[in-house]
This record gives C-alpha cells, structure tokens and sequence, in this order.
C-alpha cells in the first residue's frame, strides 16, 4: 500500500510509477479498477491531461458498474468543467 502513501504525500510521478507497478505485474487482481482510476488521478495531479482523459475513459469503459468507474467519470467531468 506505499502507492496510496505516495498519493497521499503528493509524490505523485512515484505513487504514478507505482500503482502502473500493479496493473503490469498483477494483471488479474481485484484492485485493477482502483489502481487503472489512481493512475488517471495521479496523472490528473500531473497535468498530463489527455493520458489522464485515456486512463480514466479506460476505467470507465473497463470496469462499469465500479465505485473506480463513477468516480472515474466524475473526475473527467471536473476536468471538462475546468477546460482540460
């Protein structure tokens, strides 16, 4: 769970590199969703918008029906509200 500290510390590019670390070598795990939604969060927190844009669409599309893929959506939608 140091990916989540990282997070929450605002190292971002770290927890990013991180949570990237489980959807490669976990490919099967439960916690896809959550890890696909904090890399679109950490990239958000990075201004790199349209990966961003990619990775949450990707959890949306992914995962429906996921608390990963509403708050995937919501986010999207703050980033169109904020022009991004």
């Amino acid at each position: 769970f140091l990916n989540e500290a990282y997070y929450q510390t605002g190292d971002f590019q770290t927890a990013l590199a991180s949570f990237k670390k489980v959807l490669k070598d976990y490919p099967k795990s439960t916690k896809l969703p959550d890890a696909t939604l904090k890399v679109g969060y950490c990239q958000y927190e990075l201004q790199q918008w349209k990966a961003a844009r990619d990775t949450l669409n990707e959890a949306v599309q992914k995962y429906p029906g996921t608390n990963a893929a509403t708050l995937a959506a919501q986010r999207l939608q703050r980033m169109q509200d904020e022009g991004h």
